[in-house]
């Protein structure tokens, strides 16, 4: 038997246990994924002087969603892509699916924004990664915006593995913090702590004014220094663009699932063998050697050109296969400094554009949703 005074103080500390959690049940509740919130100073050409980042563990954005509660007679959208959709370098309002998000609004339609974007992430990693917040969140409207890394992120020696890749999708359990932060307060709070923790450590690194601006242009010095590399082929079994496919099946099967219509996008990019281009500056794209030993090499602007224009044939050729609205955006933005500030990072005049390329499709998609009461 335990002794007196040791029992009280279990039960003690038992009855505190449970009083803070009725607490933080009935007055504090700490949302699960509590967000980050980052503030960058830069003078990046075509964007605003000062940006704030509110992202979750995932950095996805959730701009006018607040939590997974739907607002009564509003359509839901998820925007997925990469560096052009994580947007860095812009104010939620100030990028592509925050100015579609304003246009829909112009029209009076009424929609709940949230995106998630990777830097050098093949889409089938991307939606990986996604699938569980995407599924949470359960968007009317899926959009795909990708290509781009599917055609620069895979290295030099790819090859391509259907189990591998099909066993990205398969469902993955919660993780034991994941189930406990489900019923318990405290460990929301203490994920509160952390967040705000790294958070503070992300201001510190980049949040100082000019650092982003730095690390970019140090990313792009970097990158000029390396060897040219043009004419390398993706012959079969080492060609990505087959595991590129197999992410578009996954993204119509998890619309599917979650009774959203997918809009596939061909990513804009700003490298291409036009005349009159001649914004190398700000190219940061490179293609590694191998995973296991990274020797990256520069791949020119027309072997870029090339890639994103067959990756854009397969998504195309995908969307009429399934019926799937598919929307090449690199036809519709000029490529110039005034729209890009990296290879795929926009400005806010070249997100505008996106953002309009976008509506004539998108809104007859949110009037349908409404029409339907959404999900």
């Amino acid at each position: 038997m335990f002794p007196r005074a040791l029992r009280l103080t279990l039960i003690g500390l038992a009855a505190l246990f449970i009083l803070v959690e009725l607490i933080g049940w009935l007055v504090l509740r700490t949302p699960a994924d509590p967000p980050r919130t980052l503030v960058l100073r830069n003078e990046l050409p075509g964007c605003k002087p000062e940006v704030m980042l509110k992202f979750d563990r995932i950095q996805a954005r959730r701009f006018t969603l607040a939590s997974e509660s739907r607002k009564p007679g509003t359509v839901r959208i998820f925007c997925l892509g990469g560096w052009g959709t994580l947007a860095m370098n812009q104010n939620d309002g100030d990028t592509w699916w925050g100015q579609l998000q304003a246009k829909l609004a112009a029209q009076g339609l009424q929609t709940e924004v949230a995106s998630r974007g990777s830097e050098r992430t093949p889409l089938a990693d991307n939606l990986s990664t996604s699938m569980a917040l995407i599924e949470s969140l359960r968007p009317d409207i899926l959009i795909v915006n990708a290509g781009f890394d599917d055609a620069i992120a895979q290295p030099f020696d790819y090859r391509y593995n259907a189990a591998s890749v099909a066993a990205k999708f398969a469902p993955k359990p919660p993780s034991m913090r994941d189930r406990i932060a489900s019923i318990s307060q405290i460990a929301r709070l203490k994920r509160l702590m952390n967040a705000r923790k790294e958070a503070g450590i992300a201001q510190n690194s980049i949040g100082r004014t000019g650092a982003f601006q730095q690390s970019l242009a140090g990313t792009q010095e970097a990158v000029r220094r390396l060897p040219l590399v043009d004419g390398l082929s993706r012959p079969p079994g080492q060609d990505p663009i087959e595991e590129y496919r197999d992410a578009l099946k996954a993204a119509k099967a998890l619309a599917d699932r979650i009774g959203a219509t997918l809009i596939l996008t061909g990513e804009p990019v700003l490298q291409t063998t036009s005349p009159g281009i001649t914004e190398e500056q700000s190219f940061v794209a490179y293609v590694s050697a191998s995973m296991n030993a990274d020797r990256p090499a520069r791949t020119s602007p027309a072997w870029i050109e090339r890639e994103v224009r067959r990756f854009a044939d397969a998504g195309e050729s995908f969307g009429l296969a399934e019926n799937i609205t598919w929307i090449d955006l690199n036809n519709r933005i000029p490529h110039d400094s005034d729209h890009f500030v990296t290879d795929v990072m926009l400005t806010d005049k070249g997100a505008a554009v996106i953002a309009e390329a976008l509506l004539p499709a998108v809104a007859p998609a949110v009037r349908a949703k409404s029409g339907a009461g959404g999900n």
